[in-house]
């Protein structure tokens, strides 16, 4: 018996599986239903789902009450007296046969779990509690293991989404006691952009220099912390899918001239015209956009965008191709994007799914990405001029000396880079097994590069 636990923030994510014959790495998509309300081209109805693209599609969101049932939040979308969202989603399982077919949920007493998931066809449950608090860390070892017993007879799948820096995961999770419970575990590894008073990136790969990342906490707050972390708390590599965002954060600039990562904010960015939410903006609102100033950080790994006093980090299409990189660096069961109603669905500026697609193909190349031929400019803390990438001279005794702004790779370490800057001289590493490739200004595989 599970004890008693508050259930205030505790929401079910209803999930069908779309796997097919061929083994592959997990592409796990959240569908925010609510954005079938949306007004023009932001408006995604079940419909506009594309099934071929995801091999776990999870319904966003159920409920759960006092007594521990499931409640459905909006009859009129879910059921067949309204839009029938959720039996238009299970035939999208039709739509994509495979070996298994399964949708799941989650927080609720055992048997009603069972009952609901069989009365809609699901296929299993996720669990998306933010967020456990210290003293729920064991009763939810113990509720993980009471749903996963009722499940097994079924083969449902039980799947948890959760906080992913170390200091949330430490309090709220017994990460090797999960680990043996459950199917996948989706790390949330964005919205780690925090509320410092300037403009930091919301999902890095890389930890920043220390005029941005100047504590220990602030350090992990990228993906490389982030899987290092789990990893080394008993988390099986192929049970870890990484959280991509199909969305950005947005800042406020204080002066629209210094729009460098680090540049002073005085709030949030405006409301997009589909999400209608200060701070966020759509993948989807983000291209239409069309930000003049568009960059990518080579040393963090992420890209950001300004114009009219606006800020925004975001994913782009080089960056979910690195975070591709990460999965296979590390044996990663997946990725995982929130949501796919922010995507360019509609391939307004370019393919349909743009990032989604990208993810898709990405996560199951045998081999790195290639790498683009499109010009990566990377702007410095308080200016817009993009760096030079010209090489810079090391000194006679081998320590290497800033002569110039830019990025430049050590003359006798591939792996290692220095980013100069205004006579300041930072020094980075790539991933374990890539080189620093000064034509594109980010970490790349040795055969791209000349060294």
């Amino acid at each position: 018996m599970v004890h008693s636990i508050s259930l205030w923030s505790v929401v079910l994510v209803a999930v069908c599986s779309l796997m097919t014959a061929v083994e592959s790495k997990e592409v796990v998509c959240y569908y925010g239903t609510w954005a079938t309300y949306r007004q023009g081209n932001g408006k995604f109805a079940t419909e506009d789902i594309d099934p071929f693209l995801c091999t776990q599609l999870n319904y966003a969101f159920f409920d759960i009450k006092p007594d521990g049932s499931i409640s459905i939040t909006d009859d009129y979308l879910a059921l067949p007296s309204g839009l029938n969202a959720i039996g238009k989603f299970y035939e999208l399982k039709q739509t994509k046969p495979g070996p298994e077919d399964d949708c799941r949920d989650w927080w609720l007493e055992r048997r009603n779990a069972v009952s609901f998931l069989q009365q809609h066809r699901f296929d299993g449950m996720d669990i998306d509690w933010e967020y456990p608090r210290p003293e729920d860390k064991s009763n939810f070892v113990l509720f993980l293991r009471e749903l996963a017993n009722a499940f097994a007879p079924y083969n449902y799948l039980l799947t948890i989404a959760v906080a992913a820096s170390e200091s949330a995961a430490n309090e709220a999770y017994d990460i090797s006691a999960i680990s043996g419970i459950v199917n996948y575990i989706n790390l949330m590894t964005y919205d780690m952009h925090g509320n410092y008073g300037v403009t930091r990136h919301q999902a890095p790969i890389n930890q920043g220099p220390s005029s941005i990342d100047d504590s220990s906490y602030k350090q992990q707050l990228n993906v490389e912390a982030v899987v290092k972390y789990w990893l080394s708390r008993g988390a099986p590599a192929s049970k870890l899918t990484l959280g991509i965002p199909l969305y950005g954060r947005t800042f406020r600039l204080s002066n629209p001239s210094f729009d460098g990562v680090g540049a002073p904010v005085s709030g949030v960015g405006s409301p997009g015209r589909y999400t209608q939410e200060a701070g966020s903006l759509g993948y989807n609102e983000i291209c239409e956009a069309a930000f003049p100033r568009k960059y990518f950080d080579s040393a963090q790994i992420a890209a950001y965008a300004s114009g009219n006093g606006e800020w925004v980090s975001y994913d782009s299409v080089d960056v979910v191709n690195q975070k591709c990189n990460v999965i296979a660096k590390y044996g990663l069961g997946g990725g995982m994007v929130w949501s796919i109603e922010q995507d360019d669905f509609r391939g307004i500026c370019g393919p349909k799914f743009t990032l989604l697609s990208t993810l898709n193909r990405c996560v199951n190349n045998n081999g790195p990405a290639p790498a683009t031929t499109t010009t990566r400019a990377t702007a410095a803390p308080t200016t817009r001029a993009p760096t030079t990438t010209t090489k810079a001279a090391a000194s006679g005794s081998g320590s290497f000396v800033c002569t110039r702004d830019g990025y430049f790779r050590d003359p006798y370490d591939c792996n290692k880079y220095y980013r100069c800057y205004s006579g300041y001289k930072y020094s980075f590493n790539c991933p374990t097994g890539l080189y620093f490739n000064e034509d594109y200004v980010t970490c790349d595989w040795p055969y791209n590069v000349r060294c």
